[in-house]
């Protein structure tokens, strides 16, 4: 079954299980998108807002995004996809 999710949700993801995890947003958003490509899924909507909005002080590089990619993609990926966000977090 496809589902649709994005960098804002797997961002969160990285930031709330690992706070001290310095890889920007920016760089964090691409590996993700590397990843999520590699299994098959395809970009729907680059540059959407944020659930959260754009202002506050959680969004900065190593913070919460203002917008975000929303991919489709097969959800069997999902276990996978959040190995490899572990990885990052420990990486970052």
């Amino acid at each position: 079954m496809n589902i649709v999710m994005g960098n804002d949700e797997f961002i969160l993801y990285v930031r709330k299980q690992y706070p001290k995890c310095g890889i920007p947003n920016d760089t964090l958003g691409k590996r993700i998108w590397e990843w999520i490509r590699k299994q098959g899924g395809q970009k729907e909507v680059e540059d959407k807002c944020c659930y959260w909005g754009d202002t506050g002080d959680f969004i900065r590089a190593d913070g919460l995004p203002k917008t975000a990619t929303q991919f489709t993609f097969d959800s069997n990926i999902l276990p996978g996809l959040y190995e490899f966000l572990n990885r990052l977090g420990i990486e970052g």
